[in-house]
């Protein structure tokens, strides 16, 4: 869709500013601002974090990075879709931010799966697992939003497929390598997400990671 959109607007050039709200390869990002530069077209590496539940509700955050005085041009619409966002400086320190933000959302959804399986298997209520835990030391933002699908597990309709989960789990990977950075705990959670696929869940929710826990304790 980037390379798209560029080629459009390469088509009939003009001073604008381009937001770039997507997750993508920080290289592919770095090349179209190259390309649209030339013909006086601003890129801005602004990805979104946040589920599509939160963009309907305009709960989202946005990582914008690129040329602050066009960002700032920029300002009355981005606060028109989102909760807040965050000027991070240099051009893709936006899809750095995003990056990183996505590994903790990877290993956090998956820590909360775990909890959510002991809990109900020791014996705790499900009905308020969920709320007790996201009151102390342990809340997430994934507990919040996902705590509940794990609990009645309801992983339809999907805020994040896992299907489309595995393209960021992809380019998480590719990034830590590249900045020679060993991710033990993201590393641990991938063939998780890779077993909820073959379990046929592709198409639902990240949530339905709870499963595969779930199966390991009646196959213990």
């Amino acid at each position: 869709a980037l390379n798209v959109t560029v080629d459009a607007l390469l088509l009939q050039p003009c001073e604008s500013v381009l937001l770039e709200l997507s997750t993508l390869p920080l290289d592919a990002k770095l090349a179209s601002h190259a390309q649209l530069t030339e013909a006086g077209i601003e890129l801005l590496d602004c990805p979104l974090s946040g589920t599509g539940a939160q963009a309907v509700a305009g709960d989202i955050s946005v990582y914008a990075s690129g040329d602050q005085v066009a960002f700032e041009s920029c300002l009355s619409v981005v606060k028109d879709f989102s909760r807040v966002s965050y000027y991070l400086g240099a051009l893709g320190n936006g899809t750095k931010m995003k990056f990183v933000a996505n590994l903790l959302v990877a290993i956090h959804n998956v820590a909360t799966a775990e909890a959510i399986v002991l809990g109900i298997e020791a014996g705790l209520d499900p009905d308020t697992l969920c709320e007790v835990a996201g009151s102390g030391a342990g809340a997430s933002r994934v507990l919040d939003l996902r705590g509940p699908m794990m609990v009645n597990e309801q992983y339809e309709p999907a805020s994040m497929k896992l299907d489309v989960w595995q393209k960021d789990m992809a380019l998480i990977r590719d990034f830590s390598e590249s900045c020679g950075v060993k991710t033990p705990l993201f590393s641990a959670s991938a063939p998780i997400y890779d077993a909820a696929i073959a379990l046929g869940h592709g198409q639902r929710d990240t949530a339905a990671v709870r499963s595969v826990l779930q199966n390991m304790v009646h196959s213990a």
